[in-house]
């Protein structure tokens, strides 16, 4: 009779490659699938814009009306629409009377970079007073202080 057994041979832990390889190929999968595709054209996807601020910034999106956005960068390119198509100030009358045949009572969203120019912001409000438009919202952001204190 043995009073000391002797344990069995133990194996060496070795680490499951396969489940690893399951692991990076989800992963992979998930980061092609949440990626943003370029399409390959001369119109950017979206201006770069850095908006003045005000202590009274609303929030946006409150109003349940037809709008239009026009975006003006720090070089005073003007974009308009979702697919911030740019237009030249010559041309800009007439395509917001013609948003404006399509919706009557459509709301003019300006937002223009802080270094824009004052006279191409101005002549955006001319050309859609011109165009039959006087509901305008200029976009801002709520100022550091202010959001702060709150």
């Amino acid at each position: 009779m043995r009073i000391f057994e002797t344990p069995p041979p133990r194996r060496s832990p070795r680490i499951q490659v396969i489940n690893l390889v399951d692991i990076l190929f989800i992963l992979l999968i998930f980061f092609i699938a949440s990626t943003t595709f370029r399409v390959a054209s001369n119109a950017p996807t979206a201006v770069k814009v850095t908006l003045p601020e005000a202590r009274t910034a609303e929030e946006i999106g409150k109003e349940k009306i037809p709008h239009l956005s026009i975006t003006v960068a720090a070089e005073g390119t003007i974009y308009l629409g979702k697919e911030q198509k740019q237009i030249g100030i010559a041309d800009l009358e007439q395509a917001l009377r013609g948003a404006k045949t399509k919706s009557p009572d459509v709301l003019l969203e300006l937002s223009a970079d802080k270094k824009a120019s004052y006279g191409t912001v101005v002549s955006i409000v001319d050309a859609a007073r011109a165009a039959g438009i006087h509901n305008i919202t200029a976009f801002t952001k709520r100022s550091v202080k202010e959001t702060s204190q709150k």
